[in-house]
Order: structure tokens, then C-alpha cells, then sequence
């Protein structure tokens, strides 16, 4: 029957250290991921969405998106580009979240436009208002992960919603 002593020997004792070791980092480095508002966002993405004009016409469109996590998975940078026939937009934003509460700022690329971003973010799904001086739209973005769907819904103006799916590149 082995003793106490030659059953913590120095390579067994070793190979139970490092396999704490292990279920630690892995629980760490899972609680990290989970605990990100912004988790399902992360990652690139590409896919299509259509313009909707204030008089009914449709432009389809091509997307293209990068998001990645900042500050340890409290706030994520967005990009998205789409473009059409006669139609380009190429916005870039930064959010916070603290709890619920979003909370950035947006830039227009290409009309050199820029603003603010409020909102809440809860079950992989961001509400929020972006804003300008000049511009105002509800923002939604719902994240299952694997696909992305993005709907601006500007205030006035001669589009009237820019509806996007997205896919997960890679």
C-alpha cells in the first residue's frame, strides 16, 4: 500500500499543481469572457443590408464590420462599412458600458460627421440614440455570436432605415 509520501511525490505533486494551475486560468479566462456586455459582438463580420429612402426606394448594399474589445471587455471600438451603387457610409464608434447603461461616440468617416451614443445594452442586444448637432437615428444591434443585425433609423432626412445582417468571418 503507498504512504502519504510516495503519493505526493515531487513530479505527482507537480502534475496536480499544474493541473490547479490550469482549471484556474480556464475558470478566470471564462468568467472574463462571460462577463463582457460586448462578448457576441467581438470578432469580424461581413454580410448585406438595404437602404430604405423616404421615398420608398431599396438600395441594396455590401458590409463589412470589425469589432474588438478595450478595457478588459468594458467597452468595445464598432466599424462598419457598407456600400451600394450611389450609396457609401464607413462608421466608426467607441461604447462604454457600465451595468445596462452604453454610453460613446460615433464617427461618420467619409461626411466627416460625428457624435454621441446612449443607450442600453442587456441580453446580447444594444438600444440606444446616436446624435449630432445636424443628425439624430435609433440604433439597434442584436448579437446571437455567430450573426449580427444592425438597424439605424435616422430622424428626418431622405433615409428613412439601413437594416444589416451580418455573418461572423472565420
Amino acid at each position: 500500500m503507498p504512504t502519504i509520501t510516495s503519493f505526493f511525490s515531487a513530479p505527482r505533486l507537480t502534475a496536480l499543481l499544474a493541473l490547479a494551475l490550469a482549471v484556474t486560468l480556464v475558470a478566470s479566462e471564462s468568467a472574463a469572457v462571460t462577463s463582457s456586455p460586448f462578448r457576441n459582438f467581438i470578432g469580424e463580420w461581413s454580410g448585406k443590408g438595404q437602404l430604405i429612402g423616404s421615398d420608398g426606394h431599396r438600395e441594396s448594399m455590401r458590409c463589412r464590420g470589425e469589432d474588438s474589445e478595450v478595457n478588459g471587455g468594458a467597452a468595445v471600438n464598432l466599424a462598419i462599412v457598407c456600400a451600394s451603387e450611389s450609396f457609401k457610409f464607413d462608421i466608426r464608434s467607441h461604447i462604454e458600458a457600465s451595468g445596462e447603461s452604453v454610453q460613446g461616440y460615433w464617427t461618420e468617416v467619409s461626411r466627416n460627421a460625428s457624435g454621441s451614443l446612449t443607450g442600453r445594452i442587456a441580453e446580447n442586444q444594444l438600444e440606444g440614440q446616436i446624435s449630432s448637432l445636424t443628425f439624430s437615428a435609433a440604433i439597434s444591434l442584436i448579437s446571437n455570436g455567430r450573426t449580427q443585425a444592425v438597424s439605424i433609423r435616422p430622424s428626418g432626412g431622405d433615409v428613412t432605415d439601413v437594416r444589416i445582417e451580418l455573418q461572423r468571418r472565420g
